[in-house]
């Protein structure tokens, strides 16, 4: 027999959802047959699957040490290790509930096709060590892509996690990215407003996104400043701030006005990107998550706002380009 307490970073999930994190190698329909044959009980009593726990219950499991051992670590066991040795983090802030890490580039940020990857949520929940709560994890509340640098947060507590994928989900967050730029905006502010559709799976896999009016597409906005532009205006660099949370949302929308991000592999344009790359060696789009800003997750009356400078490698391109660094100074200080 085992009793485990229910504390804040278990409560508020259902009892099916808690016993399958808590019981990873046991099925769904194992699960259910456990609760219905009282091999599980909450606060004492048999119970129903969809029952939310609250902090304070007591869940007690009538299994012998050796099942208990089997249902909780068969599937551990069948996990591949990760290569984690390689990526060192920065976290820009951190409080009880929420971190804010400074994304490098080129580090995934959630497992993908590699198992043996390291990704940027094994390397914070290494470097934090472990948190209150049996089954909760530390996790990412957005994501971004694999070559773009910048702020990203997780919640490091159930409510933190919560309140933050709320106001993502809600879009009352704002984000401001810096994108350097072929060509200068005809206008120093403007706003793309355009429904993205995903490339189907028979389509190239380059360009996986594009501005449609397809019925499947999916409404998108995104808010454009110009910041400063090279003196010949070959180059600009703008600030970009997404109304919407879309798959290369900037990317595409950018491209959809003429003006593609620079080594943006996929929406940009293979002769400028081989020119920055032998001229600044940059080998990633020039796409960096520069400030996030939003009420606290958990404590409301906080405003949260967070920056991230440029990384060297994207300041090196500026300077290639000839696009004033001042620029960069005065978008951060922008409110």
């Amino acid at each position: 027999m085992r009793e485990v307490a229910i504390g804040p970073n278990d409560a508020g999930q259902r009892l099916d959802r808690f016993l399958r994190k808590l019981l990873p190698s046991a099925t769904l329909g194992h699960v259910f047959k456990l609760l219905r044959k009282g091999n599980v009980k909450l606060n004492g009593r048999k119970s129903k699957p969809d029952v939310r726990l609250t902090e304070g219950d007591k869940v007690t499991l009538f299994l012998s040490p050796e099942r208990m051992g089997d249902l909780a670590t068969g599937r551990a066991r069948q996990a591949a290790p990760r290569n984690r040795s390689r990526k060192a983090l920065t976290f820009l802030y951190r409080d009880d509930h929420v971190l804010a890490v400074d994304k490098p580039p080129f580090l995934v940020v959630q497992p993908g096709g590699d198992p043996t990857e390291a990704t940027l949520e094994d390397l914070v929940r290494e470097s934090i060590g472990p948190v209150e709560g049996l089954t909760f994890r530390p996790s990412l509340a957005h994501r971004l892509d694999r070559g773009t640098s910048g702020v990203i947060l997780m919640g490091i507590s159930a409510p933190g996690l919560r309140g933050l994928t709320q106001a993502f989900r809600e879009q009352t967050v704002t984000k401001t990215y810096l994108a350097l730029v072929e060509g200068v905006p005809r206008e120093p502010q403007f706003t793309v407003d355009a429904p993205l559709l995903r490339a189907s799976a028979g389509e190239g896999q380059a360009a996986r996104v594009r501005v449609s009016h397809h019925p499947d597409a999916l409404a998108a906005r995104t808010e454009v400043s110009l910041l400063a532009a090279s003196p010949d205006g070959r180059y600009s660099l703008v600030q970009a701030r997404p109304k919407s949370g879309r798959t290369h949302q900037i990317r595409v929308h950018l491209r959809s006005k003429n003006l593609p991000i620079v080594g943006d592999g996929a929406y940009g344009r293979p002769q400028v990107n081989r020119l920055v790359k032998d001229g600044a060696g940059l080998w990633r789009t020039f796409l960096h998550a520069a400030r996030i800003q939003l009420r606290h997750p958990v404590e409301p009356e906080q405003r949260l706002d967070v920056r991230s400078p440029l990384p060297d490698d994207l300041l090196r391109a500026l300077k290639w380009a000839k696009v004033p660094r001042a620029a960069v100074s005065s978008s951060e200080g922008d409110s």
